[in-house]
């Protein structure tokens, strides 16, 4: 019983502990490349011919006659379609301090056709658009042939031109066009104040 203790040997539960490598999981992770679908969108072109390839010039004269008060005339310069909606104002003319609306709707044609489209839930844009009144002259105004940044597609169009003075003499031209592209310089029919009138598409 006096013999010395013996001390046993350490197992194999003693071995110092091995550290696993790194799996797989472990390694950084791979950003994905951008799907096809992650691409810029693209605007689609306009495809087909369109009513005007280039620009349309509107020409006209405005001179006074007898009669009324020595005002300025409001002057309007628009696009309607086949049915005889507005498509695109190209220029409005009216007093923009004194009277402000009070006589656009003297702009008898335009007047109403804006009022509908404004109806059918078009942007009520009168004053953004308008420019101050002339004096009698010879005028010239463009069209870049679009309607809302999209280049209108060929077809029937009227173009028109209206002018109007308190009291004086009330003027509209609305002469029906087929438009495919290009126009050679054409005249249009004078009415009252209005005369000297043309359109033409320069491509």
């Amino acid at each position: 019983t006096a013999e010395p203790e013996v001390v046993a040997e350490p197992t194999a539960t003693a071995e110092p502990e091995v550290v696993a490598e790194p799996t797989a999981t472990a390694e950084p992770e791979v950003v994905a490349e951008p799907t096809a679908t992650a691409e810029p969108e693209v605007v689609a072109e306009s495809t087909g011919p369109v009513a005007v390839a280039g620009e349309m010039v509107i020409s006209f004269t405005y001179t006074q006659g007898v009669g009324g008060e020595n005002e300025r005339p409001y002057v309007a310069v628009w696009i309607e379609d086949e049915a005889g909606r507005l498509l695109e104002t190209v220029s409005l003319w009216f007093e923009q301090r004194r009277r402000g609306t009070r006589w656009l709707d003297h702009l008898d044609r335009w007047y109403e056709v804006d009022r509908g489209r404004v109806a059918n839930g078009g942007l009520n844009n009168s004053t953004a658009i308008s420019s101050p009144t002339r004096s009698p002259g010879a005028y010239a105004v463009a069209w870049d042939g679009t309607v809302n940044d999209v280049p209108a597609p060929a077809g029937n169009y009227f173009i028109c031109i209206e002018a109007a003075r308190e009291p004086g003499i009330y003027s509209l031209i609305r002469e029906p066009f087929q438009l495919t592209g290009s126009l050679a310089p054409t005249a249009l029919p004078a009415n009252g104040e209005l005369s000297g009138a043309a359109v033409r598409i320069d491509v």
